[in-house]
């Protein structure tokens, strides 16, 4: 949601900053606000719509909330994410609520060694977090790791979601900026809109539906919850 902006010098910066945020080293303290405890409202309903099928990948799980709560559906669910601290979390709350769902370490631009083996596909802040040519290579290493016919949910905060969180926790924690680091002539291609996404997702995927939804978050200060104007997506792997 408010992810410290991506480095020009690769994963294994981005891996070190995202690991301080889970090992509450950074302003945000204990988690950071997209770590809210539970899972997305919006996938708990894409659930009950008889929307998510088959072998489950959540692309950039964090802490696991979604992934668990799928497992805990029954489904088949593995979590993907750049953080070891991150993983590390998920597998403990796995094992402590006896739930069986795999989390990995993975860099979500490459998904090596895991060709044609999802049918959906869940993303909770992790699109927007790309500008528009990361954005592009993602979708082509989801459409890899997805069989024919896969779908994709891809909730992405707005620039007017990720604003109004910015506000908040600049409000609650001195050590964060009023303004986004990115939201800047300096970072062009970084933007939270439907058409960066609709875009993104243009080779080997068709757009099945893109509309207004919310995304939770937390003030981490305070414990209070954020519903953030946001895009879900569902792109379908041709």
């Amino acid at each position: 949601m408010t992810e410290p902006a991506g480095p020009a010098d690769g994963t294994d910066v981005m891996t070190e900053v995202f690991d301080a945020v889970y090992r509450g080293e950074s302003p945000f303290g204990k988690r950071p606000p997209w770590d809210i405890g539970a899972p997305q409202p919006a996938f708990v309903a894409l659930e009950e719509a008889g929307l998510i099928a088959g072998a489950v990948l959540d692309a950039g799980c964090g802490t696991g909330e979604d992934a668990l709560h799928l497992a805990g559906k029954g489904y088949r669910v593995t979590g993907f994410d750049l953080s070891p601290t991150a993983i590390a979390i998920a597998r403990d709350k796995a094992g402590e609520r006896g739930l069986d769902a795999a989390f990995e370490v993975a860099d979500a631009l490459e998904l090596i060694g895991h060709d044609g083996r999802f049918d959906t596909v869940i993303d909770s802040g992790l699109a927007h977090t790309f500008e528009a040519e990361r954005l592009r290579a993602y979708a082509a290493a989801l459409h890899r790791v997805c069989r024919t016919g896969a779908v994709a949910h891809i909730l992405s905060i707005s620039d007017r979601g990720a604003a109004r969180m910015q506000a908040r926790l600049a409000e609650a924690i001195e050590e964060i900026p009023a303004r986004l680091p990115d939201d800047d002539a300096a970072a062009p291609d970084m933007e939270r809109s439907a058409e960066h996404l609709r875009t993104g997702f243009t080779d080997g995927w068709t757009v099945e539906s893109l509309t207004e939804t919310r995304m939770r978050g937390i003030v981490p200060a305070t414990s209070e919850v954020l519903d953030l104007h946001a895009w879900l997506g569902r792109f379908r792997r041709d």
